[in-house]
């Protein structure tokens, strides 16, 4: 008799850890079908809007939404890429060339490219309203040179003496080039 008391005290004992564990994690506990779909509504939204999805609406979709936390999990880690891509960023060109090759990087059959997109758009704006974005210059002096490199004709033996050359300006670009060779004409007054 005193086995079959023990045995349903566990059971009860279980079932309190087990309801308060599940309140613990499960942030729709208690609440009825319309709270649920208007909080998995507000999810949505915030996901679609591009913001950053809290631990309990993270663990509201790991229970409820597999796919879609899967989803946002996903879009998290990119958000999360593209911020450390950005913070090594030397200019604000490379900054807006980093963001356009993420967003220009998404699949157009990818089922999740409208959330990426939203959050890739959210990254940019705390990006470009942060004090990082505001202290960087405009261009990168040292990439304009390397593009400027390309642009030249090969006739340098290496790269260092290409760049010794057109930056004593010997030679600046194939246009300077031509316009150094054409006549110049003086007018007498």
């Amino acid at each position: 008799m005193n086995m079959v008391l023990a045995k349903e005290n566990m059971n009860e004992k279980n079932k309190i850890w087990q309801e308060a564990i599940e309140a613990l994690i499960d942030p729709s506990y208690g609440m009825d079908e319309e709270e649920s779909a208007a909080y998995m509504g507000k999810i949505m939204a915030k996901l679609k809007s591009g913001k950053n999805l809290t631990q309990e609406e993270l663990n509201y979709l790991s229970l409820h939404n597999q796919q879609l936390y899967m989803t946002a999990l996903r879009v998290k880690y990119q958000k999360e890429a593209l911020k450390n891509r950005l913070k090594n960023c030397r200019s604000k060109e490379e900054a807006q060339e980093v963001i356009d090759n993420a967003i220009g990087g998404v699949n157009k059959d990818d089922p999740d490219k409208e959330y990426l997109i939203a959050g890739f758009r959210e990254v940019e704006k705390e990006f470009k309203k942060s004090g990082n974005y505001s202290r960087l210059p405009d261009k990168d002096e040292k990439s304009e040179r390397k593009k400027l490199l390309k642009y030249l004709d090969n006739n340098y033996n290496n790269e260092e003496e290409a760049y010794d050359n057109v930056f004593n300006n010997e030679k600046v670009t194939p246009i300077a080039e031509l316009l150094d060779i054409l006549p110049v004409f003086e007018a007498k007054a």
